[in-house]
């Protein structure tokens, strides 16, 4: 049986190196690809929302590396020190609780930066409007589906070979679901396993019927994997 990671190809080859090692047969079934791009930002900020790893970048073009600079965990983190940042306010993951530390270091009025892509947020815009912080969005990154998910993932789905998939963004699992739909292999994925990073993902797919659908210990890519691990062995060795 195999286990599928569904994030940008860079990212689910590397779960899949790590799975690998583990004893896991691991395959890579990306649903949606990210372009960079890189806007000349003209007007003074306080603080910058960093809220993922593909829009760390903005570090190389600032000229103070020592802003304020909150990163949603520890991964966007380490890219955005890769990049020179200096002051980094490290959340546990959670972009709407990253916007409470923001309240700790910096004065109401206060100009944010959010680095983001082209999907639109309303949920956290009103997290920053209910903190009396003024939000500045800019696009850093875009994320567009694919026309079709890779064929090696269709045939072991076909074959019902695929005991656990992992999803880790809500924009990258309805869009994998649509290309499932487009592939007309709806009928195939209801038995399977899934380990999702937060509630916002668990209901989407409960309300597609999907049952056997698990939660992460933490909103964290490692404890993704952790849990599709647990899952994925159970199943193996029972």
């Amino acid at each position: 049986m195999y286990l599928i990671t569904t994030r940008p190809i860079e990212d689910a080859l590397n779960d899949c190196r790590i799975l690998n090692k583990r004893g896991v047969n691991a395959t890579a079934s990306p649903s949606m690809k990210i372009e960079k791009e890189n806007p000349h930002i003209n007007f003074n900020f306080d603080g910058i929302f960093l809220t993922s790893r593909h829009a760390a970048h903005i570090v190389k073009n600032l000229k103070d590396k020592n802003i304020p600079i909150f990163c949603v965990g520890s991964s966007t983190a380490k890219i955005a020190r890769s990049f020179g940042a200096t002051n980094l306010i490290v959340g546990n993951s959670d972009a709407l609780h990253l916007i409470s530390l923001i309240k700790g270091v910096l004065k109401n009025g206060s100009n944010i930066l959010w680095p983001s892509n082209n999907q639109k947020n309303d949920l956290i815009e009103k997290k920053f409007k209910q903190y009396n912080f003024s939000l500045f969005r800019e696009t850093f990154y875009r994320v567009s589906s694919l026309n079709t998910i890779d064929g090696d993932s269709l045939n072991l789905i076909k074959k019902n070979k695929v005991s656990v998939i992992l999803f880790f963004s809500l924009i990258s699992a309805k869009m994998w679901i649509e290309l499932i739909k487009k592939s007309n292999l709806t009928k195939s994925i209801y038995k399977i396993n899934y380990v999702v990073i937060n509630n916002s993902i668990f209901n989407y797919l409960k309300k597609l019927k999907l049952d056997n659908v698990y939660i992460s210990r933490r909103k964290r890519r490692a404890s993704v994997l952790s849990k599709g691990l647990e899952i994925y062995k159970n199943l193996d060795n029972s």
